[in-house]
């Protein structure tokens, strides 16, 4: 795997890029501004690239103290199953652990399972405010 990660703040149009490939801007209803300070608003950020190509993002909300909740985690679907989730994953992972935070995700049923094979368990319900 030759991608380049980084915590580096992505270009704001390429950030939305890649939201937009993973059909997310639709469901957010989001500028590409608030998008971007979701990201540079979080504890902690990572991003791939592959060259100057963006083809993946994930970060961590936290307290920086307690949890660590990870979180806005994709792979242009064009670079899905090569490892490049997993590897973001992993470096998010590490960076809660390095705090000893308590590491958190609230995933779907569909990739519930992808999670579980990467080390994670359910361990509470989770719930979204209908409003």
């Amino acid at each position: 795997m030759n991608y380049r990660f980084t915590e580096e703040l992505p270009d704001l149009d390429a950030l939305f890029a890649l939201y937009d490939a993973v059909n997310w801007n639709e469901f957010l209803g989001l500028s590409k501004e608030q998008v971007s300070q979701a990201t540079a608003r979080s504890w902690y950020a990572l991003h791939v690239y592959d060259g100057e190509r963006l083809i993946g993002t994930g970060r961590v909300i936290s307290d920086g103290v307690i949890n660590g909740c990870l979180c806005g985690i994709a792979v242009h679907p064009h670079y899905q199953r090569q490892g490049i989730g997993s590897e973001l994953v992993r470096r998010l992972v590490g960076q809660c652990r390095q705090h000893r935070l308590h590491v958190q995700l609230f995933c779907t049923e569909q990739t519930a399972a992808y999670y579980r094979k990467l080390g994670f368990e359910p361990f509470a319900i989770g719930m979204k405010h209908q409003g």
